[in-house]
């Protein structure tokens, strides 16, 4: 029963999010003989949560946004062309530890103002007083409900690739 109800949900989220990316794959990118990597196409990130409305309202707070993609055990949002989820551990996970499974880290161009706005949506959720700046990076780290560490980061000077 569990795992025809995964398969249920797991067949939606991957129809909604192949139709989402914008692009389909041609007989070259199947092709199982080449050497080359396949290019991705589109790069998501999901954390575990026992409650997803919380976390929905959490997220959507945080990003300012609806989820793109919403079924009973999965909310996505649009993040800079990535797909960033939080997923029903009951469903997708039962036997995962909540917290520090995944630490996504997420390229902001202002960090002060982000800084700013966790602190105020979520002031007890901050580990570290203050943004944490190291050469050219500067960063700092949250929780979210369920435990799981975010990262939102800037470059004070640029760096090739990023």
């Amino acid at each position: 029963m569990m795992k025809r109800k995964m398969k249920k949900h797991l067949t939606k989220i991957l129809a909604v999010l192949f139709l989402t990316t914008g692009t389909a794959l041609n007989a070259q990118e199947t092709d199982m003989q080449t050497t080359q990597p396949a290019k991705p196409e589109r790069l998501g990130v999901y954390v575990l949560a026992d409650d997803l409305n919380r976390s929905e309202a959490f997220y959507s707070t945080l990003f300012g946004a609806s989820p793109a993609v919403r079924t009973e055990v999965f909310a996505g949002y649009d993040v800079a062309g990535g797909l960033f989820a939080v997923v029903s551990r009951a469903t997708f996970a039962p036997d995962a530890k909540l917290g520090g499974n995944a630490i996504p880290y997420i390229k902001v161009d202002d960090i002060e103002a982000a800084y700013q706005h966790v602190r105020t949506i979520a002031p007890d959720a901050l580990k570290a007083p203050g943004v944490i700046s190291e050469g050219p990076l500067s960063l700092f780290k949250f929780t979210d409900p369920d435990g799981n560490i975010i990262e939102y980061f800037s470059l004070n000077a640029p760096i090739d690739g990023l």
